[in-house]
């Protein structure tokens, strides 16, 4: 597992995005790109929902880095 994502829905419509790396993807890169923060290989973000719009962006972000 190079990469490891949790989605967390929010009472009031959001969503939590808490992104884990060993290396191979720059996760605070993908954090910052939707607001939130973190480091390489520890970062969040907090993000409109619906959930599945938010696993899209995040997963297409993934995507892109790991095909580098």
């Amino acid at each position: 597992i190079d990469v490891a994502v949790m989605f967390v829905e929010l009472a009031d419509g959001g969503v939590r995005c808490s992104l884990r790396s060993k290396g191979a993807v720059n996760v605070r890169e993908i954090a910052q790109q939707n607001g939130g923060g973190g480091h390489a290989m520890a970062s969040g973000v907090n993000m409109k929902g619906p959930l599945e719009k938010a696993k899209k962006t995040i997963m297409d972000a993934i995507g892109k880095q790991l095909k580098n």
